[in-house]
C-alpha cells in the first residue's frame, strides 16, 4: 500500500503539479525508497535522499536492547530484571528518550550526535568509584547533575541517587547495539531532525 502510495504522489508531483519530490522520510523500511529509485520518475540526473525518522530509529533502539536482554537469557545469562544495575523495561524507555533526544538537540553535526548518544550511555553506569563522566556536556546548563554540580562549583551527588543505573558488565552487552545505532551512515540520515505523525 505505502509502495504504491509512494509511486501515486511522486509521479503526480511532475504530472499535475510540475514539483519535484528530493526526500523521502522513512520509518526504517525501504521498500517505498527502492521503488522509487526504480522508477525513476524524475530521471538519471535528479538523486533523491532517504531520511530517517527520529521516532522510529529511536524505536529501533529500544528493540535491539530487549532483544539483547532474550538473546542473553537464551545463552543463561541475565541482564535484565528487577536487580540494581539490571536492564529494566522502564530503564529501556528510558535510554530510548535519551538517544532520541541526543539526536535532536544535536541535528545537524553526526558527530555530536554521536558523542551525545554515547555520553547519555556511559552517564548510565557511571558510578562514585568508577566516573564514566568524561563524555557528559559541561557547564551551567547541562543536563549531567555532576557537571552541572562542578560547573556551579557545588559539591556532586552521590551517583547512587541515580534513577537510571545500569552495572559494568550489562553496559558491555548493550554496547554492540549502541555502536550499530550510532554509525555514521544511519545519523547522516537523521540530521534533518524530522519525525513522522
Amino acid at each position: 500500500m505505502e509502495v504504491k502510495a509512494a509511486e501515486i504522489l511522486w509521479k503526480r508531483s511532475v504530472e499535475k503539479c510540475s514539483m519535484r519530490y528530493m526526500n523521502v522520510l522513512s520509518d526504517g523500511d525501504s521498500k517505498s525508497y527502492q521503488h522509487l529509485l526504480e522508477l525513476d520518475v524524475y530521471g538519471d540526473n535528479t538523486k533523491i535522499s532517504k531520511e530517517e525518522c527520529l521516532n522510529y530509529v529511536a524505536k529501533r533502539l529500544g528493540t535491539g536492547l530487549r532483544n539483547k536482554v532474550k538473546e542473553c537469557r537464551s545463552k543463561g545469562v541475565t541482564i535484565g530484571g528487577r536487580k540494581e544495575g539490571s536492564l529494566k523495561e522502564s530503564t529501556i524507555l528510558k535510554l530510548t528518550n535519551f538517544y532520541r533526544k541526543a539526536i535532536k538537540d544535536n541535528v545537524p553535526d553526526v558527530q555530536k550526535m554521536k558523542a551525545a548518544i554515547f555520553a547519555s550511555l556511559f552517564h548510565t553506569s557511571s558510578t562514585d568509584k568508577a566516573s564514566k563522566r568524561n563524555k557528559c556536556p559541561t557547564g551551567v546548563t547541562s543536563w549531567c547533575f555532576y557537571q552541572r554540580a562542578l560547573a556551579n562549583n557545588e559539591k556532586p551527588k552521590s551517583h547512587s541517587s541515580m534513577k537510571t543505573k545500569l552495572s559494568a558488565q550489562v553496559l558491555e552487552k548493550m554496547l554492540p547495539v549502541y555502536q550499530r545505532l550510532a554509525n555514521n551512515e544511519l545519523l547522516a540520515r537523521c540530521v534533518s531532525g524530522k519525525h513522522r505523525m
